[in-house]
């Protein structure tokens, strides 16, 4: 071999040398990098969920919810994982509960919510059967303020699941239906409301306001039609005024007295005037009587510890008969014409001045372009509201209960709880909810003004029906029925209201103890 070709040969073996020695360190290296890499280093994504809608006024609404995920080469950060089944009844607020789920399960790739909506007529019904067979299928179950204690024994107690800002949810809205009180005194936490809710007026400012009527009535009434009012008598005198009198409308403030249900949640929005002026009904409890029993019951309780009906004495005859003759401004027949459905029709149409309605049976009447921006909300005479508030419950049966539990924190979060309005058009439970709304300058001012002024009747919400277990399927019936065989009678008299209070009060001394 020739002395120049062993000098190739030898150049050859140093090059590939130094490029193996080179190929180890790169691996090594990154070897060593790799493993830091999957314990140390991370990813991140961000996906901007936008849902437009049209909210109850001309406006159309964009909410946006971004939704950031830090990942690992081992997967999501997020350790939330199962499936949830949560039933409820058929209601505008399903279309922003179905989105909350969406974006829950955004955030939470491993979860999955499934949302059964059924009549509300039958959903208790199959929500009962379900508990009462100690069955986990639905995890989240819905329920009202006056059936919420009909679960209480199948539901959790939610105080070390769910953490409440006492100063984000007003507590006449959680305590009529989210607390119940045990015999030791202690309160379980078995609902979380999730829209403020309330039985309140609604009425046209636009008409109240008019300077050439309010001149009139002012020189006759001596103050103006326009709200605060003083008391239901000054209510009853602007519907004389504006039917009787002038015949500007046909109707006055529509007053619901339907017998199959209506009545309960009617004659306490009245009463509760009354209660608060009788210290020896409402005792030191003039704004809401004792949790569970409410202001249809004493405001304290009697020699067996159990407070007796406030209603069967002079302030119940009183508010009574004050319902009355506020039906008497009704479309007519009084009692059968008017009914949660119909309540609003009239002061849509322009030929009532106001109506005394659920909040969350307002998105109709706040979207109807010729009188939309005419409305406004009032406390009742007095300054309060009564409660009508939708709670989630969690199963105490169910085997997911922290990812329920979570789901709800979620649920009444400021951000989510805001798009309960843009998505549905009723109200927020959120104080803070409120406030996005409140700022948002895409909504018309009106219709800012409503969700402010409904925030403020779900603060001092307290003139309601007991909520106890029977509430529903004893109490209302028996109170109901003979009040509205007054209610569509031809006769006032206060004996006739006294034998009506007094035959309702009889049945629920019996059916309470």
């Amino acid at each position: 071999m020739s002395t120049a070709v062993l000098a190739v040969i030898i150049v050859i073996i140093i090059i590939i040398a130094g490029v193996g020695a080179y190929v180890f360190l790169t691996t090594t290296s990154t070897q060593s990098s790799t493993t830091s890499s999957t314990s140390t280093s991370s990813s991140t994504t961000t996906t901007t969920v936008t849902q437009t809608v049209t909210s109850p006024t001309t406006a159309t609404v964009t909410s946006t919810a971004t939704v950031t995920k830090t990942t690992t080469e081992s997967g999501p950060t997020s350790t939330l994982t199962g499936s949830l089944n949560l039933i409820t009844f058929t209601d505008p607020s399903n279309a922003w509960l179905q989105a909350a789920a969406d974006s829950f399960e955004a955030l939470h790739p491993g979860v999955t919510i499934t949302i059964t909506a059924q009549g509300f007529a039958s959903y208790t019904t199959t929500e009962k059967t379900s508990l009462q067979a100690q069955s986990s299928t639905y995890d989240i179950i819905t329920d009202t303020s006056t059936s919420a204690l009909g679960f209480a024994q199948y539901v959790s107690n939610l105080n070390k699941m769910v953490t409440l800002n006492s100063s984000d949810i007003p507590a006449p809205q959680l305590n009529f239906g989210g607390y119940y009180q045990l015999a030791n005194g202690t309160k379980d936490l078995i609902g979380i409301p999730y829209d403020t809710s309330t039985f309140t007026i609604f009425y046209n400012q636009t008409l109240l306001s008019n300077s050439t009527l309010n001149a009139q009535f002012q020189k006759e009434y001596g103050f103006s039609m326009s709200p605060p009012w003083a008391s239901w008598q000054a209510i009853l005198d602007v519907d004389n005024f504006l039917v009787t009198q002038t015949h500007t409308i046909p109707y006055g403030m529509i007053t619901d007295g339907s017998e199959s249900h209506d009545i309960i949640d009617t004659y306490p929005a009245v009463f509760g005037y009354y209660y608060s002026h009788d210290s020896s009904i409402s005792g030191s409890n003039p704004s809401g009587g004792l949790l569970n029993y409410n202001i249809m019951f004493n405001g304290f309780a009697g020699a067996s510890g159990i407070p007796s009906p406030s209603f069967n004495g002079t302030a119940g005859t009183q508010a009574l008969q004050m319902m009355y003759n506020l039906m008497r401004y009704d479309p007519q027949p009084a009692g059968t014409t008017v009914n949660y459905g119909t309540v609003f029709a009239p002061l849509q149409a322009g030929e009532a001045w106001g109506a005394l309605m659920f909040t969350a049976d307002a998105s109709t009447l706040l979207s109807a372009q010729n009188i939309s921006s005419s409305i406004a909300v009032s406390l009742c005479p007095g300054g309060y509201a009564e409660t009508g508030t939708d709670f989630y419950a969690i199963n105490k049966y169910s085997n997911n209960q922290a990812l329920a539990a979570a789901f709800i924190q979620y649920l009444v979060s400021p951000s989510v709880n805001a798009r309960i309005y843009t998505s549905s058009g009723e109200f927020p439970i959120s104080k803070a909810a409120t406030a996005i709304l409140t700022s948002n300058s895409s909504i018309p001012q009106e219709a800012r003004n409503v969700i402010q002024e409904v925030f403020q009747t779900g603060a001092v919400g307290w003139a309601n029906p007991p909520n106890l277990t029977i509430t529903s399927s004893t109490l209302i019936p028996a109170f109901n029925q003979p009040v509205y065989n007054f209610l569509t009678g031809t006769t006032n008299s206060t004996s006739a209201a006294q034998q009506a209070l007094d035959t309702a009060a009889a049945a629920w001394i019996k059916a309470v103890g």
